[in-house]
């Protein structure tokens, strides 16, 4: 029974801090998510603190993993566990009834499932979260009461630091379309929606199907055609800036959001641009409206989560974005004049090199707990 318990703890806990984390690393797409929650739930006055709300969900499935991971308040925990899980689980089942949203966003842009897998997903997760809620009272307490708290309010202070990190600039692991390294061709192409046709023909009172290359004889009879979708998808994973076709290379300015732009990220684009001329180099600003270069809100977005940040085209490859306030100026030329494929194979590394220091910081983190615990308890 002890094994049991502790092997439902930590997949209910591993899942929970996966899912926490890759929500905390984008808190712009996160509240994109929530913002389609809101819409269809018809809760639009609080689309303002969609973002907020996503951070708040995101360190809270976060903590909640460390603590059910670790055995932090537990008998506590499991009660907000159980009844976090079983609105999902309810929630999902009128996701998968109704299909409002197509995508739960249950990852963020890393892992993509349908509704019915969300659901199926959240009931194993509610039969771990009953298992976990009926073996509370088995749980042995790791350190008093404050000390224990104490590490959760580390825990959620340290996943709220990396998500405020994250939307003050980037983020700083991107699972979107537009990632770097990216080619808006190839995406296009990709994506694309693809369709085939079937030609039914009969034959001595039997039916089969035929494709067009292999057509039968005359002595078959035809009976009827179907198209059906093969690959790709019908909103091209919102591949719609038109740049596929571009050569050399390109800087591009994404407005998502122009009202909400103070007068120093102004000043900021403007010195970016002034810097840009001086290398040759015009800069496309992209805007929802007015005197942008018009493109989708939410494909902007996706583009640069940061409002007013750019990005570094080459050969309609991305080859590095900036957030605002990270827009070079002084080393721009030593930017562009470097190869591309250097710049992005240095932007991947970085990512590697963040996802391990966050894995290393949280076990080192999480040993360093025990040790203090164990401390604590004996020279109590």
């Amino acid at each position: 029974m002890r094994f049991l318990l502790a092997l439902f703890r930590i997949l209910f806990a591993l899942t929970f801090i996966v899912s926490g984390a890759l929500k905390l690393v984008d808190p712009v797409g996160t509240g994109l998510i929530v913002k389609e929650y809101l819409d269809f739930m018809h809760l639009g006055a609080l689309e303002p603190a969609a973002i907020g709300l996503g951070m708040a969900l995101a360190v809270t499935e976060f903590t909640i993993g460390i603590c059910i991971l670790g055995g932090l308040r537990i008998r506590i925990i499991a009660w907000v566990t159980l009844i976090l899980t079983a609105g999902f689980t309810l929630l999902t089942l009128y996701l998968m009834l109704f299909n409002p949203i197509s995508d739960c966003g249950c990852f963020g842009e890393a892992i993509h499932l349908t509704n019915t897998q969300t659901f199926l997903k959240n009931v194993v997760l509610l039969a771990l979260a009953i298992f976990i809620f009926l073996g509370r009272k088995r749980a042995t307490r790791v350190a008093p009461a404050w000390l224990e708290w104490t590490f959760v309010g580390i825990f959620a202070a340290l996943a709220l630091g990396v998500s405020v990190r994250a939307l003050a600039t980037i983020p700083q692991v991107d699972f979107t379309a537009y990632r770097v390294g990216n080619s808006l061709d190839e995406l296009a192409q990709e994506n694309q929606a693809r369709y085939e046709t079937t030609f039914l023909y009969t034959k001595d009172g039997k039916v089969e199907e035929f494709t067009l290359d292999q057509l039968p004889d005359e002595s078959w009879t035809y009976l009827d055609s179907k198209t059906v979708q093969v690959g790709g998808s019908t909103k091209m994973a919102q591949v719609d800036f038109k740049l596929e076709q571009m050569t050399g290379p390109l800087l591009a300015v994404t407005v998502y959001s122009p009202e909400a732009l103070d007068a120093k990220q102004l000043e900021r684009i403007n010195h970016f641009r002034s810097a840009a001329l001086l290398q040759g180099h015009e800069v496309v600003l992209y805007g929802p409206s007015g005197d942008y270069v018009t493109a989708d809100r939410k494909s902007l977005m996706t583009l640069n989560r940061s409002n007013g940040g750019a990005v570094y085209f080459n050969d309609g490859t991305i080859v590095a974005k900036w957030s605002n306030l990270e827009l070079p100026e002084v080393d721009l030329a030593a930017v562009l004049d470097e190869d591309p494929d250097v710049l992005i194979l240095r932007h991947r590394i970085r990512e590697q090199l963040y996802v391990s220091i966050l894995i290393a910081g949280a076990l080192v983190l999480m040993a360093f707990m025990r040790i203090i615990c164990k401390s604590f308890i004996i020279v109590k």
